[in-house]
């Protein structure tokens, strides 16, 4: 429900920041 998205939201907020990152470091 909507306590999932509280907890997976930041969650994928990071994940993705890491991503980005590694992606603007490669490129």
């Amino acid at each position: 429900p909507a306590y999932e998205t509280r907890i997976f939201g930041p969650d994928r907020v990071k994940i993705q920041g890491k991503l980005v990152g590694l992606i603007r470091r490669y490129h």
